[in-house]
């Protein structure tokens, strides 16, 4: 008789746990993706701030990162109010994108850090190889 208590007593603990899992996880799991970004007017302000920075022409090369993480590379070729189109200088094919669907915009190319960054390493390196042919140089 021991046994089967202790049987019941277990399958009301998994009966329990299981209720726990559905009644607190499940809810938790489903949260974040309930919690949708919806694209604010200071956001799309900000794009369209930074598209109009950057100017149009085959010069204004960007990178524009949309809200569904997919990427369009090319030109500003048009700047419009609700939207701007992205052209592709290879195919020549362009891309009309509202300022709603926009999470970034990038210019192409090096930032200027990343430029700061590569000139302090070359610096370094040849600080260093002259360093090291004078030691070369004078014997020890």
């Amino acid at each position: 008789m021991s046994c089967e208590n202790n049987l019941r007593r277990h399958i009301l603990k998994l009966i329990s746990f299981v209720c726990w899992c559905l009644i607190v996880c499940v809810p938790l799991a489903a949260w974040p993706q309930s919690q949708a970004v919806q694209p604010s007017d200071a956001q799309s302000a900000k794009v369209k701030n930074e598209v109009r920075k950057l100017g149009s022409g085959e010069r204004a090369r960007v990178k524009v990162t949309l809200r569904d993480k997919t990427e369009v590379k090319g030109y500003i070729s048009q700047i419009g109010t609700d939207s701007f189109q992205v052209t592709d200088k290879k195919s020549g094919r362009s891309t009309p994108i509202a300022y709603q669907e926009v999470d970034k915009v990038r210019k192409r190319g090096l930032s200027t850090g990343a430029k700061i960054a590569i000139l302090a390493g070359t610096g370094v390196g040849i600080v260093v190889i002259a360093a090291l042919a004078q030691l070369s140089a004078s014997g020890e």
